[in-house]
Order: C-alpha cells, then sequence, then structure tokens
C-alpha cells in the first residue's frame, strides 16, 4: 500500500518517492493539489473522498501534490496561515459529515524550501459502510483502481452484511473459547474453579490473512503478562504465544495465563483473583478493574507495535461464579445480593482508537458485573466517572 505507515511517520522522503517512483492514483490513494473545503459542495466531494477509503481498503489523501492523468507529478507547497486551526475545520467536517464516525491520521509534512504537504491516513473501517450526511446527502461510496464511486443497491447490501459478519465472527469466538474453557480445553491447565476471562479481538483479525508477527510479540515480555500475576514463562504453541503463572503447591497446573492467537486475538484467564477466601466467595472489585484494565492498556500497547489496526472488542466474562458476592472497595468488604448465576458474560466495548483510556473506556463493563450482584453502579469512580484513589494505587501497582 503507498504509504503504508501513519501519517505521523510520513518525512519528505516519502512524498518525493511517490513521483520518483510514479505511484498512480487508484484504489488506496488519491492527489489532490490544494484544499477546497470552502463550499458546501467542496465539502461533500471531500467527505465523499475520506469516507470512500473507509468503505474500501483504506488509503491515504495527498494534499499538496500536483498530478497528470493520476500520476504525481510535483509537490506544490500549500498555502496555509494556521495548521491548527485548518486540522480542527478537517477533523470538525469528518466528525459530522460522515455517518457513522470514523478514525483518521492527520500529518503536515515539511517540504523544502519551506511549505508543507498534508496527508489524511484513513484506515479501512470495520463498522461501515459509512454514508456522507453532510447537508442530508445520504450517499455512500467506495473505491477499485478508477479511483472513487458511489456504491449502487446491491453493493450496500453486501457492505452492510460484511458488517454483520464481522460481528457475529467475534461473537462466535467468545461463544467457542468459554465453551473450551469450561471444559478444559485450555492452551495450560488451569483449576477448574471459579475464573476471570478477558477477550479482545480486534476486527482485522476476522479477515484470512491478518497474522500478526508472533515472533516479535514473543520479544514484548512486559505486555504479554497473563492477567493478575508478575511471575511468569512465556512460550509459544501451535496458536501463537502464551505466558503462564505456574502453581506452587501442584506440577503441571498454572494459575493464570496469557495467549496470543496468530491473527491478533488475545485471551486472558486468571484464576487467582476469584479464589474462595476466609470472608466467602468473593469478587474483589477494586483488584478485578484494576487486572482488567491494566490487561486492556498492555494489549492496545501491543497492538500498536504489532501494527494491528482499530477497532477491537474488549469483552470480559466471570466463570463459576454463582452465589458470589461482591467485594468492595480495597478492604473487600461484602455487599451486594449473591450472583445468581454461574457465568456472567458482559456486553463487549469496542475501542475506536487504541488511544483511549482502558479505566475510562471499562467503566460501563463495571457498572453491568456491580449490577449482577444487585447493585446500581461501580462505586469505583466519583461522581465525574474517574477512578477513586484506591482504583488508580492497585491500576498503577499493577501496571
Amino acid at each position: 500500500m503507498p504509504l503504508d505507515k501513519r501519517a505521523t511517520d510520513l518525512v519528505e522522503r516519502d512524498i518525493l518517492d511517490l513521483i520518483a517512483n510514479g505511484v498512480e492514483e487508484g484504489r488506496e490513494i488519491d492527489y489532490k493539489e490544494t484544499i477546497k473545503i470552502s463550499t458546501d459542495g467542496e465539502k461533500k466531494e471531500f467527505l465523499a473522498d475520506v469516507s470512500s477509503f473507509a468503505n474500501a481498503a483504506g488509503g491515504s489523501l495527498v494534499f499538496g501534490v500536483a498530478e497528470t492523468n493520476g500520476l504525481p507529478t510535483a509537490v506544490k507547497s500549500l498555502a496555509v496561515a494556521n495548521w491548527d486551526a485548518e486540522r480542527l475545520r478537517i477533523e470538525s467536517l469528518v466528525r459530522d459529515g460522515i455517518s457513522p464516525r470514523i478514525t483518521l491520521d492527520l500529518a503536515v509534512i515539511s517540504v523544502s524550501p519551506s511549505g508543507h504537504v498534508l496527508v489524511l491516513r484513513i484506515p479501512r473501517s470495520w463498522t461501515g459502510p459509512h454514508m456522507v450526511s453532510f447537508q442530508h446527502t445520504g450517499k455512500f461510496y467506495s473505491r477499485n483502481s478508477g479511483g472513487k464511486y458511489q456504491l449502487d443497491v446491491g453493493e450496500l447490501r453486501s457492505a452492510f452484511t460484511a458488517g454483520t459478519q464481522v460481528a457475529e465472527s467475534i461473537r462466535s469466538f467468545r461463544r467457542d473459547r468459554l465453551g473450551a474453557i469450561i471444559s478444559g480445553e485450555t492452551p495450560v491447565r488451569i483449576p477448574d474453579t471459579a475464573r476471570l476471562v478477558v477477550h479482545v479481538c480486534p476486527y482485522t483479525s476476522t479477515s484470512l490473512g491478518a497474522d500478526v508477527d508472533v515472533r516479535y510479540a514473543y520479544q514484548q515480555h512486559a505486555l504479554i503478562r497473563p492477567l493478575y500475576s508478575s511471575r511468569y514463562s512465556p512460550g509459544f504453541n501451535l496458536d501463537g504465544v502464551v505466558t503462564c503463572t505456574p502453581d506452587r503447591q501442584t506440577a503441571g497446573l498454572s494459575r493464570s495465563y496469557f495467549q496470543l492467537f496468530r491473527d491478533g486475538k488475545i485471551e486472558g484467564v486468571d484464576s487467582i483473583l476469584l479464589r474462595v477466601k476466609e470472608t466467602g466467595k468473593t469478587i474483589p472489585s477494586v483488584a478485578v478493574e484494576a487486572a482488567c484494565t491494566t490487561f486492556a492498556r498492555r494489549t492496545f500497547q501491543l497492538y500498536r507495535l504489532l501494527e494491528v489496526q482499530p477497532p477491537a472488542a474488549v469483552m470480559i466474562s466471570l466463570l463459576g461464579v454463582k452465589s458470589y458476592r461482591m467485594g468492595v472497595g480495597a478492604s473487600s468488604g461484602l455487599d451486594g445480593a449473591e450472583i445468581d448465576r454461574d457465568a456472567v458474560i458482559l456486553a463487549p466495548q469496542i475501542a475506536e482508537s487504541y488511544d483511549v483510556d482502558p479505566a475510562w473506556f471499562l467503566r460501563s463493563t463495571f457498572d453491568a458485573l456491580w449490577n449482577a450482584a444487585g447493585m446500581s453502579q461501580c462505586d469505583d469512580y466519583d461522581s465525574n466517572g474517574r477512578p477513586l484513589e484506591d482504583l488508580q494505587n492497585a491500576i498503577r501497582s499493577m501496571g
């Protein structure tokens, strides 16, 4: 793919290479000599270009490069007095003019002698198809080797079906993996007790050929830790990379593990946090929330290194927890009602970006967990949705 890197990593040499190598406009790149988003017609055309990339394979809009018959011919530096204001203008137009919203990378690249080129990197979207909604336009666009074009009814039907198939693929993965965990078909042997399970599923993993570099992932020891452990052993298996925390009393048994599948999906399973304590069957709220938060944070960092594109679904489940009660706060004093089912399967949360703060991102999931224990909401956050001190401290200690 042309300009196959984050927009913020691009330099002048990348732009000059497009010209020198005669990289032609097409499905994954489009050249514009100027930025035209002043009139309503120009805004609609711009939004059509952006949405067409998101609805296809992703690609780049390059502003400040002249072209002839689709071939780049020269750099034409953009005359923009205030790039911060221009960036906000573009981001605002994309945010408000395309539905559902899309993410993009935007970079201003300095070029000789004293000018700039603007590059918008638009990733393939997995939440589309995306419609140009500006002024109720209501049109859908995609791209082929000839550039952008408007989708017809049949193509629209296929695009909506593809989005449904991604969601079903993620649901099936979770359902199958939970079944395997319950039946003991896990990469390492774990106790048949209550377990905390976190699955992270990037949408890219639902496509064939979306393998990640497992050898590079193996080298990121700090990011492939089990859910709740600082003592673990990494290794390879047929599925990808696995790390586990051996049980100190029972040979061949592990208490917690991390599994990276070759397509980028991740599974974390832990039996330490939910072990039965002297106080009874307890879900220690602060420890569970901190473990899930730091696990998601490490996973997002790993995905950045592996160049796995968002979005990704984060799915938390608790198995074997019937009659458990919520252990509230750092002291884990029991509160609420006994959980009325063996498996608590919490709704997925979709991370549209890996820059999101998992502590904020997972708040509604923790609310649902407390609901399962008969309580109105997670009390480890303040009224503004910020983690309280006990949870903040636990997140720092597990980070």
